[in-house]
């Protein structure tokens, strides 16, 4: 079997002990959420980036801040590579949310952002070629015009990351890797499961529990 990429999903109810977790043997990369709201950044996980516990929205001109942190406070941080879930408005132009998202992406210095709208995931990828982007479908309804898509533009440059409970048959797996460069399968709950999805050709796996990723 191949090696998987191994995440630590972190949740807004363990940020204190975030960092320390991250550093486990274990993990590769880690995963937090951030929510686009007019015009603010809503950080649900302001202690990993040193900034506060709080979870009141921040002004971009705050996040900017991000860059000139001092160094002993973000080393562990930048350590371990972190993937952002952007949480968009229903209504945001493609200039605004190539806006925000190239001033947060320059801010943390992320290598990785998630979206969940295909449409703007395809663009975003376009238009910032240096950044991984993720697809987040939320259901299996989300996979039904993936076909016609496909037959239409090739194979997405994008991921996908979907929760392991909709990857119910290896066939599932297997044409989502047929449409997409990367599958991630995520908030994986046990090692069991976690083995199953790695021997159906899973790139990644993402899950809250280190015991999860330590079987990998």
């Amino acid at each position: 079997m191949s090696r998987v990429v191994r995440t630590l999903l972190i949740s807004d109810k363990s940020p204190i002990h975030a960092l320390t977790r991250a550093q486990h043997p274990a993990i590769d990369r880690n995963s937090v959420d951030v929510s686009l709201r007019g015009n603010n950044l809503l950080v649900r996980i302001l202690g990993l980036i040193g900034i506060s516990n709080r979870t009141d929205a921040i002004g971009l001109d705050v996040l900017q801040t991000l860059a000139t942190l001092k160094k002993e406070n973000s080393s562990s941080f930048r350590k371990i590579p972190i993937t952002v879930h952007f949480i968009l408005p229903f209504f945001i132009s493609k200039a605004r949310l190539l806006s925000d998202i190239k001033l947060a992406t320059d801010s943390l210095g992320l290598a990785r952002i998630c979206v969940d709208n295909l449409e703007r995931s395809v663009f975003l990828a376009a238009a910032l070629p240096e950044l991984e982007v993720v697809w987040v479908a939320r259901s299996k309804n989300d996979f039904k015009d993936l076909a016609s898509a496909y037959d239409r533009s090739g194979k997405f440059e994008v991921l996908v990351e979907v929760d392991e409970s909709l990857l119910d048959s290896k066939s599932i797996v297997s044409n989502l890797l047929d449409c997409f460069i990367h599958v991630i399968a995520t908030k994986v709950r046990t090692p069991e499961r976690a083995l199953e999805l790695r021997t159906w050709s899973v790139s990644e796996i993402t899950s809250p529990h280190i015991t999860v990723l330590n079987i990998l």
